[in-house]
């Protein structure tokens, strides 16, 4: 590429539209080689280099105004008919031609004088090799002093490998920079462009390079992307479209009730800065974490949220617990008495977080990870394909309330259990609870029971939320590497819940606590299953904290005062010699008694109570709600039940074998609207079917002819 020394006037240089300091400006577009020269366009660039008060060249106004053009870097041109396009050199070219107009205007220009614009000395490139000339420039703008943004250099980079096909290893040689720097910019260039053409693309800035960088960088966020290295291209689209409104100003339109009108609110992006992507990595698999990070515009809300950060931190406070004490082991005979009472505190902790016996397996009350962080719609449908006697029911029409009639041994109990084990997904240990009261054990539960009851596999499927559903449990001899020795059996379970996929096995021992395994398990929502003929303390003391928190346990307390006992002043949970129980301050006694010495009636409507606002956002199943409960408090209390499921969004399921049961309800003064009543019966075929009637019929069909669906 051959090269002359030649002088000429400042007007005869015509700006580069096409300069790779454009390239990551929203508005740039490429100019064609015939067009460079028109007055709009070369307006166009002068405007895009000088910035807005010439604040992108103040450096280079001071240094002429002050030093005069000193010819250190050459300003390299070649011809275009008359004129001569700058190829190195733009930003000294367009502060001189801004200069040269100031001069024009009379206005101070230093110790520039005319004869530096007229007579700008210029190195003409003849026989110009584009190739030739980009690796120039990288010298110059990327291995070099004077360096562009982060993406100009990408830019320059792929252009060399894509328009002009130098391999790697020549642009490596040729720019002095190493092959994973090449790789890792082309693949930031494409995701970029990827950017640039979604909805998002007009507000990509140069500033944003280094948050697209971190993505290519981090192998967790390019395998949640499915980034394909040899198409440079992300294939998950709906991943990607999802991290693009990360980065970006989003909008959500918001119905005016009052006006009628739609208002726009803008939404500030949650990704600002290169060193958040390492933060989101961390949950990126997380959905609820996503959630709540979408939610709240926070990635700490995320990073908080997430189970698997959770779980990070908990194996690491394992490891610890385990180092320190084997480390106090160590040096045991230096422990003094005010260490004994500290250990002892902590080992106190250390057995509430084990199982209470090896019979129980994992049955101790449990918080696994919710999966919706917002319910609307709760159970719509479900079908029972098979759940112990119950086959191919399908229940459809489900609201708030549901009431499930019928005869003895026709399976409500078991429609129930259904909707429960569908909330639990794949955790195994709440299957093995409702064993556990089907067999009433109250504490040891041998594991050769459920291997031997355990006759047929489970299959529910339900549309919760708006979201297909399901779970699937089976009892296999498994072939996993294990101890066989006094080995049973397996359960297994698979649940499944939009693309999620959970699983969890369960290995059964004549001689030893079963093994429970999985990766992640999680539930739909708070759930909770009650029944006259079983007791969950455990769960019944945390539905006592959050009734507290929520600030609804009083009015639990103000329904048992004012419809069951007017003396009672309050019910504390107290802990006595280390036993947490429920004691009842009554004005009619002078001690303070436990909840048990009053009435089955009190202590079950406390407990549904309760339950209730435990399962707020969520589902509760009463089975057989009338027990123990009399008739003159049945309208009351279903009213009660209606309110409290609708303040709490809970959806109530639940079980009868009393007409002024289901007569309550319709008779209480709460809207039957979110009211459904169902009736197992056999068909013509002598198959067992599940037919309702919504709460409107159902209240017209009781008051003209005093229908009974039992």
């Amino acid at each position: 590429m051959a090269s002359n020394r030649i002088v000429k006037h400042i007007d005869r240089l015509i700006l580069d539209p096409n300069n790779y300091r454009f390239i990551d400006r929203v508005d740039y577009k490429p100019v064609p080689d015939d067009f460079v020269t028109e007055a709009r366009i070369q307006t166009r660039t002068m405007n895009f280099i000088l910035g807005r008060n010439q604040e992108n060249v103040k450096d280079l106004i001071s240094s002429f105004i002050s030093n005069g053009f000193l010819d250190i870097d050459q300003i390299q041109v070649k011809p275009i008919g008359d004129k001569y396009l700058v190829l190195e050199g733009n930003r000294r070219t367009a502060t001189l031609k801004y200069l040269w107009e100031e001069f024009k205007q009379g206005k101070d220009t230093g110790k520039l004088t005319e004869k530096d614009f007229k007579s700008v000395n210029l190195v003409e490139i003849v026989d110009e090799d584009p190739v030739q000339h980009l690796i120039s420039m990288g010298l110059h703008h990327i291995s070099g002093k004077k360096r562009w943004s982060a993406v100009n250099e990408s830019q320059l980079v792929s252009d060399l490998i894509q328009k002009y096909n130098l391999s790697e290893v020549e642009v490596c040689e040729q720019l002095g920079i190493t092959k994973y720097a090449v790789r890792r910019s082309i693949r930031t260039l494409s995701l970029i462009q990827q950017y640039k053409s979604s909805d998002y693309g007009e507000q990509f800035k140069a500033d944003m390079y280094s948050i697209f960088q971190s993505i290519i960088s981090s192998p967790i966020m390019k395998e949640w992307v499915n980034w394909d290295n040899d198409y440079n291209k992300a294939r998950n689209n709906i991943n990607t479209e999802r991290l693009f409104s990360w980065i970006s100003t989003t909008e959500e339109i918001e119905d005016d009730t009052e006006t009628n009108r739609k208002d726009i609110k803008y939404k500030d992006p949650i990704i600002t800065q290169y060193r958040q992507i390492a933060e989101i990595s961390n949950f990126i698999n997380d959905e609820n974490a996503l959630s709540k990070m979408e939610e709240s515009r926070s990635i700490t809300e995320g990073y908080v949220f997430s189970q698997s950060v959770g779980e990070a931190k908990l194996r690491n406070a394992v490891e610890e617990i385990k180092n320190a004490t084997q480390l106090v082991y160590n040096f045991r005979d230096l422990v003094n008495s005010s260490d004994y009472e500290e250990l002892t505190k902590i080992k106190e902790k250390i057995d509430d977080l084990l199982p209470i016996s090896k019979a129980l397996f994992y049955t101790n009350e449990k918080k696994a990870q919710v999966y919706f962080s917002t319910i609307s719609h709760h159970f719509t449908s479900a079908n029972i394909t098979k759940y112990r006697k119950l086959e191919n029911i399908q229940i459809q029409n489900i609201s708030r309330v549901n009431i499930f009639a019928g005869g003895n041994n026709k399976g409500k109990t078991t429609i129930l259990e259904a909707f429960y084990l569908i909330t639990q997904l794949n955790d195994l240990p709440s299957y093995i609870e409702l064993e556990r009261y089907r067999g009433k054990f109250l504490e040891d539960f041998p594991a050769k029971w459920i291997d031997k009851n355990f006759i047929s596999e489970i299959n529910l499927t339900a549309k919760f939320n708006s979201i297909e559903t399901g779970l699937f449990i089976k009892k296999e001899f498994t072939e996993e590497d294990i101890d066989k020795t006094g080995y049973l059996s397996s359960l297994m379970a698979e649940a499944h819940i939009e693309n999620l996929n959970l699983t969890s096995n369960l290995h059964l021992f004549s001689n030893r606590e079963p093994e429970y395994r999985y990766i992640k398990s999680q539930t739909l929502c708070p759930s909770a299953f009650t029944s006259p003929y079983r007791y969950n303390e455990r769960l019944l003391y945390t539905a006592h904290k959050l009734a507290i928190e929520n600030k609804y346990y009083d009015k639990v307390i103000q329904f048992i005062k004012t419809n069951l006992d007017s003396t009672i002043d309050k019910i504390d949970l107290i802990n006595d010699g280390g036993e947490n129980r429920f004691r009842v301050t009554s004005s009619s006694m002078t001690e303070v008694i436990d909840i048990t010495k009053y009435g089955e009636g009190l202590q079950r409507v406390f407990e549904i109570a309760l339950l209730l606002g435990y399962c707020k956002n969520g589902i509760l199943c009463i089975d057989e709600i009338d027990s123990a409960l009399h008739k003159s408090l049945l309208i009351k209390f279903t009213e009660f039940i209606q309110q409290v499921a609708k303040d709490f969004n809970v959806q109530v399921f639940l079980s009868t074998h009393s007409k002024e049961c289901i007569d309550a309800f319709v008779e209480n003064e709460f809207p039957d609207d979110e009211l459904t009543a169902f009736v197992l019966e056999e068909n013509e075929e002598n198959k067992l079917e599940c037919n309702f009637l919504s709460g409107n019929k159902l209240k017209q069909l009781v008051e003209t002819i005093n229908i009974d669906i039992r």
